[in-house]
């Protein structure tokens, strides 16, 4: 009986963060203050994946060595799920541990969220081979924080910017540094509440 809790438990510790990491938006999905904001508590929440998945890994190989120990007989359906709970774990260590690893030297991507009233932009950054996009959104947020997030304009690179809101219009300044100089785009707001 012992042994099975400790299976469910492994079983737990392994697949909650795989389910989270592949069919959950970052952050359990909540939309909580802000897009940085979640993006934020999701990359703090990797090494705790990876601390999850290590700790399910070994009480997954604990519950294997009790079984091999006592004789105790498991069909070949009880050994082909925990040798793939094994290889899901193993797998997962790896990615997160790379991604840890990515953070440290790299650092976070928070730079790419910015904020200004309720209009909220996240730069898509693709590196050097592709241009970076801008999604321009607008946010609503409740009274206990939760927002909700409509957008209003995908914008291909725009180099450096600015924004701010006049009189129901976007105002955006950039240069792309492409010989321009410095340019204004703007965007309508109308038809852009939180009502």
């Amino acid at each position: 009986m012992i042994n099975n809790k400790k299976l469910l438990l492994a079983s737990l510790l392994i697949l909650l963060p795989l389910i989270d990491s592949l069919f959950v938006p970052m952050a359990f999905g909540l939309q909580y203050r802000s897009e940085k904001a979640m993006y934020l508590v999701s990359a703090y929440l990797i090494p705790i994946k990876l601390i999850l998945v290590i700790v399910g890994g070994l009480l997954l190989a604990r519950f294997a060595k009790a079984q091999a120990e006592c004789g105790t007989t498991r069909n070949r359906y009880s050994k082909f799920y925990i040798l793939v709970l094994f290889g899901l774990a193993i797998v997962q260590c790896a990615i997160f541990l790379i991604i840890c690893t990515m953070y440290i030297i790299v650092g976070s991507q928070a730079d790419d969220y910015q904020q200004q009233g309720n209009i909220s932009v996240y730069t898509a950054d693709v590196g050097k081979f592709g241009e970076a996009t801008h999604y321009f959104s607008y946010q609503c947020t409740d009274q206990n924080g939760f927002y909700t997030l409509t957008p209003i304009a995908t914008l291909d690179w725009l180099g450096h910017f600015s924004f701010k809101v006049k009189e129901n219009t976007l105002m955006i300044k950039h240069n792309d540094y492409a010989g321009k100089g410095e340019q204004i785009k703007q965007v309508d707001l109308t038809g852009y509440s939180c009502k």
